[in-house]
């Protein structure tokens, strides 16, 4: 569908997008189902029901690595479900990309739900449980790189689908204050796709040592959204200040 600014003013706005895609495509369906199973397959791996009051105990101390787990899962969707919303586009690359998504995502929940195990049972000094057992820090270092390739895998797909609704700037009739806006969302994927690269080049470059801590340098991703987010509001107070002397002078 091509766009006109006619049309697009009749849209709901949110974080300056005219939301394209509220009306849910096949596609959408298709990947909300997918990342509903993905959820699905991180309880099952909770374990059976408990049979008494040692076990039940046991799934509680669960809850923290699952809840962790749940709430990388629903970011990543939350970030596509805007996408959609944003753009609304059902083009052969979109959905491509789309189902690229759903297939990292369908692999990438089991290491995710072993590398959280991994780190609060770590952290707590064997207070949370962990099925999954390592016997060396080369391990976790090997585990916190396959992590890492997996979100690697999604910034790109994110980032391809941010390309794509650029290169439709015209049938999508994108303001500057958008083209913006997708500019620091394609940023901020990059940023993540680098410190991916980061963590996983480090951790299995010293595996044998300190690898298993590469995962710190993610720690640095709220202060790079940050700045990303900073910069971009100055620049749409450069564009706004230069429309508005445009008027004036009109």
């Amino acid at each position: 569908m091509r766009w006109t600014e006619q049309t697009l003013s009749q849209l709901n706005s949110q974080g300056g997008f005219r939301l394209r895609g509220e009306s849910m495509t096949r596609i959408e369906v298709f990947s909300d189902a997918a990342f509903a199973f993905a959820v699905t397959m991180l309880v099952i791996s909770l374990s059976s029901m408990p049979q008494n009051y040692d076990e039940l105990l046991t799934a509680i101390f669960r809850i923290p690595s699952f809840a962790a787990s749940f709430a990388v899962m629903m970011l990543i969707w939350i970030t596509h479900r805007r996408w959609s919303q944003r753009f609304g586009l059902d083009d052969g690359v979109s959905t491509f990309l789309t189902l690229v998504l759903i297939f990292v995502v369908l692999i990438y929940v089991y290491p995710l739900k072993l590398l959280m195990d991994m780190m609060f049972y770590s952290f707590s000094q064997r207070l949370f449980p962990a099925n999954f057992i390592v016997s060396s820090t080369a391990e976790v270092a090997v585990l916190v790189a396959i992590f890492s390739v997996g979100l690697l895998l999604i910034a790109l797909v994110q980032l391809g689908l941010y390309l794509r609704a650029s290169s439709k700037g015209d049938e999508l009739c994108l303001n500057q204050l958008e083209k913006l806006l997708i500019r620091k969302e394609s940023l901020i994927w990059i940023a993540q796709i680098v410190l991916s690269l980061l963590v996983t080049i480090t951790a299995l470059s010293f595996m044998s040592s300190y690898g298993f801590l590469a995962g710190i340098f993610y720690s640095l991703t709220p202060l790079l959204v940050f700045l990303l987010t900073m910069q971009t509001r100055k620049e749409i107070r450069i564009n706004l200040s230069k429309s508005n002397g445009e008027n004036e002078e009109a």
